[in-house]
């Protein structure tokens, strides 16, 4: 295997890792991410809150499922990307014009403050990008 197939199949993974702990998570620990949502600044509606409660996890998982398919990984590492990007921007958005700020994070980035998450996303964005980037490679070239 070449060191490019490696780096791709290393982001995937990291990614697929990534999604699927922050859905089981956020399920897991529903009430509380459920109320960190309504606390936010951008999600204090109930309605809203309780939507995106059940949405964002359920979108996590799937896009889990499309970096795991064969068929789907290119569209999984898009919307890993894209997910991301909106995460990066909504944290950004939160750091510089809110002063609230509840944490709806699980586990172990639970303990990171909204400085590390960001750094964290940007990192993870970086990836997205690389792992983009050698996916369209791979699906120009024929022989991979």
């Amino acid at each position: 295997m070449k060191p490019k197939i490696y780096i791709r199949e290393f982001i995937r993974y990291a990614f697929i890792v990534l999604f699927f702990y922050a859905a089981v998570t956020k399920l897991l620990e529903h009430p509380k991410f459920y109320n960190d949502l309504l606390n936010s600044p951008v999600f204090g509606n109930k309605r809203i809150a309780g939507f995106m409660s059940w949405f964002i996890p359920i979108l996590e998982l799937s896009i889990a499922g499309f970096l795991i398919s064969m068929a789907y990984r290119w569209l999984g590492m898009y919307m890993a990307f894209g997910s991301i990007l909106l995460f990066t921007v909504y944290i950004s958005g939160i750091l510089l014009f809110s002063e609230n700020i509840p944490c709806s994070c699980g586990g172990i980035i639970s303990n990171f403050t909204w400085q590390e998450h960001l750094i964290f996303n940007i990192c993870f964005l970086l990836l997205g990008l690389l792992g983009i980037f050698l996916q369209q490679k791979r699906d120009t070239s024929k022989y991979t």
